[in-house]
């Protein structure tokens, strides 16, 4: 819960102003930051967008040159979906860090809630390029005000009030008399009266300036962002695949406010990515893609995991490009027995059939898994080339290859149209983010954004062979993780699990 600091009408208006100071969070759970690897025009480029957790707030972007000489200009604003190129700020030019030729940063104000662009521009001697990456801006939290600055601000405020007393007494006691003369009985009482009349007045204008704080305060908690609510349960039928059911029961689904965008549109081909991971020991894990059940559910046959308590990310995107992520928590019976291909259909006959694009593993219990290699079951071999010691809020090349039994590279095949997908999380749940090679934006999303500021979308590109894949990432906070690496070799969905601690980026690790 966010500390309040109660110093007087001074107090209340410098914690109003803290409010639209940036916070670190830790793009979908957790954190609300964005990656993008890609191309604006001839250029590579990285953007790494910093959310605030508070809006107003101010973002940090860092756009990298990956690929292309002669960088002469970058530049960046926002653009919310809702208004666009009409509506935006000017660009602002982003300033080379010094050290690093290749990198550029800036800061961009996020005044309201809702879905935004960053558009990145970079021109050049090769010439000219743009990007849009996608970023949620949400107010998560409050920030709390430190307690040295509200002890100041308490101590100024008091030595205002007993000014501001002490000069309505003198003026009425001694203002209007001659140099040298003392006040009388009668004009020191009056002086004593003013004193106490103002000292009321001016509490009563404290007391209304705690009161209005009070309600600026109540106001800003009830607009702070939470996912809606959801409710998962599992159909258990007899010889066949359970189903788990996930519906949206939240009393504000539907509405414009709480919905801006309408109607939800696919991203890698589906309405929804849903990620099942098992709670206590994270050893199971699976990417299901349900359908949606009239227009408050989604619901989709279940692998045969193990019984347990699992957690639920369930990603989808609106019209207006607001992608965010369903949570909730659903208990799994023991597998049902594998179905019989000759027994009777269902009796509704509306069974969804499993996504081809369903996959799902047994991983190494938490704390069990390599640091840098990772079995697959077919005999295959994932490997991390780590790049030494993690440390939160540090730009990371997270990078992947893998080989076959024999130690050859094996020939990644796309997966959704990418080359891999991952998932990295907290152990405590506490932080998921989705990933694949672009970054963890939403693609749909930047297509959306693209076509409203009348760019032509670049269409999804289908990844050249290689036994190796890349992502972008930052560990947004310190403690003990683990990523989920999915690739796609022989027809066939491995899924590989790595655990890892981050380091504070204070601890001096790295």
């Amino acid at each position: 819960m966010p500390a309040r600091c109660r110093g007087g009408a001074a107090a209340a208006i410098a914690a109003a102003l803290l409010l639209a100071l940036p916070v670190a969070l830790g793009a979908h759970v957790g954190t609300s930051n964005a990656y993008f690897d890609g191309a604006a025009g001839p250029y590579g480029v990285r953007v790494i967008v910093r959310t605030p957790g508070v809006i107003p707030g101010l973002a940090q972007a860092t756009v990298r040159i990956l690929d292309g000489d002669g960088v002469e200009r970058v530049t960046v604003r926002p653009l919310r979906s809702d208004v666009g190129l009409n509506g935006a700020p000017p660009p602002d030019i982003a300033s080379p860090v010094p050290g690093d030729a290749q990198l550029y940063s800036a800061e961009l104000w996020l005044m309201t809630s809702g879905s935004y662009s960053i558009e990145v521009a970079v021109a050049g001697t090769a010439g000219e390029g743009t990007v849009y990456v996608p970023v949620l801006a949400v107010a998560v939290r409050q920030l709390a005000m430190h307690p040295a600055i509200g002890v100041s601000l308490a101590a100024a405020g008091l030595f205002l009030f007993a000014g501001a007393l002490t000069i309505l007494g003198a003026a009425l006691r001694e203002s209007v008399l001659e140099p040298g003369v003392e006040p009388d009985r009668r004009r020191r009482w009056l002086g004593r009266l003013t004193m106490g009349i103002g000292g009321l007045v001016l509490g009563a204008l404290l007391w209304g300036g705690w009161t209005w704080w009070d309600a600026v305060d109540s106001a800003y908690q009830s607009r702070l962002y939470r996912p809606w609510s959801t409710s998962a349960t599992v159909d258990a039928q007899s010889g066949r695949a359970s189903l788990l059911r996930l519906a949206i029961d939240d009393p504000d689904w539907g509405s414009r406010e709480a919905t801006p965008g309408g109607a939800l549109v696919p991203d890698h081909g589906k309405l929804m990515h849903l990620f099942l991971v098992r709670a206590d020991d994270l050893a199971a894990f699976a990417h299901l893609h349900p359908v949606p059940d009239g227009d408050e559910a989604f619901v989709t046959p279940l692998p045969p995991l193990p019984a347990g308590d699992y957690r639920i990310y369930a990603d989808i995107v609106h019209e207006s490009g607001f992608a965010p992520t369903l949570v909730d928590r659903v208990t799994l019976p023991p597998p049902a027995p594998v179905p019989d291909p000759t027994g009777p259909a269902p009796a509704s006959g509306r069974e969804p059939a499993p996504d081809p694009d369903d996959s799902w593993s047994l991983l190494e219990p938490h704390g069990a898994a390599s640091a840098d290699r990772a079995r697959l079951p077919s005999g295959r071999t994932l490997w991390w080339n780590r790049e030494g010691a993690l440390v939160a809020d540090r730009e990371l090349t997270l990078s992947f290859a893998v080989t076959e039994p024999d130690g050859a590279p094996s020939v990644l095949q796309p997966y959704m149209g990418m080359r891999s997908h991952a998932a990295v999380f907290r152990h405590d749940g506490s932080v998921f983010v989705h990933l694949h090679p672009a970054g963890s934006i939403n693609m749909t999303a930047q297509q959306q954004f693209a076509r409203a500021a009348g760019a032509e979308p670049r269409a999804m590109e289908m990844p050249a062979p290689s036994d190796r894949v890349t992502f972008p990432f930052v560990f947004p906070e310190p403690g003990s993780w683990r990523m989920v690496v999915q690739v796609r070799v022989g027809g066939v969905v491995e899924t590989g699990a790595f655990d890892l601690d981050v380091h504070g980026p204070d601890t001096g690790a790295g």
